[in-house]
């Protein structure tokens, strides 16, 4: 993956954050917000990782 796709990824990681946040208060929303956070923090690593290759 490239860093525009990566940075597209977690775009999309954001909205849906939003997205889960606007539902009803349930141990499967609370699930959810912490498998996104999750992923973004997985994405934001593997950013970092190519953008420090690129230096």
């Amino acid at each position: 993956m490239t860093v525009v796709d990566l940075e597209e990824l977690a775009e999309m990681a954001v909205q849906l954050e939003s997205t889960a946040r606007k539902l009803g208060p349930s141990p499967e929303r609370d699930e959810l917000l912490r498998d996104v956070a999750r992923f973004r923090a997985q994405l934001a690593t593997r950013l970092s990782e190519l953008k420090a290759k690129k230096n």
